[in-house]
């Protein structure tokens, strides 16, 4: 095989054994947070902004304890998880609640955050995955993206066994003739 038909499949097989992996963490914590208690979110307006474009995607883990400053992620009182910023911590009649606010918002969030609605604190994040993200979660885009590549790939790798096993018997072959009287 030349290198030129080489270097592409060295490519792709790369960016598969890198990205497949990270692709399949993400869209498993998207759903539970199986791994290590992380979960992740598709940042879907640009309430965070600049720090967190559209499309981002967010990775949080719960605290024991979260402080002003601190990026959560929360389910609000509509069930959908929003990610801001702890403005301020309130403590009334023993209970805390914190104050959040998106960062591009001019002001903060009408209702308060109680500590149970709070899905994690904020450790990382990758700009703009999240779209590639969103459509694997559908059916057609991810056997398109991802299962089609995959195959591929072993395709090729056993291909490449299947070259070795030959080039080896043939070797072990010429070896046991040359020996013969």
């Amino acid at each position: 095989m030349t290198i030129l038909k080489k270097i592409p499949i060295t490519i792709i097989s790369t960016l598969l054994f890198i990205v497949l992996p990270f692709i399949v963490v993400t869209l498993i914590t998207s759903r539970t947070s199986l791994i290590f208690d992380i979960r992740s979110f598709v940042v879907l307006s640009g309430s965070m902004q600049p720090i967190f474009p559209v499309g981002s995607m967010v990775y949080g883990v719960p605290q024991s304890e979260y402080k002003a400053g601190d990026i959560i992620t929360f389910t609000n009182k509509a069930g959908e998880n929003v990610t801001h910023r702890i403005t301020t911590i309130n403590k009334k009649n023993n209970q805390i609640t914190f104050t959040t606010k998106g960062d591009a918002n001019n002001t903060p969030d009408q209702t308060p955050v109680t500590k149970d609605k709070i899905i994690g604190k904020i450790f990382f994040f990758v700009p703009y995955i999240g779209l590639l993200i969103n459509l694997l979660k559908s059916p057609l885009y991810f056997v398109g993206i991802i299962i089609i590549p995959s195959i591929i790939f072993i395709a090729i790798e056993l291909r490449t066994i299947k070259n070795e096993i030959v080039k080896t018997t043939e070797k072990r072959v010429l070896e046991k003739i040359q020996k013969q009287p």
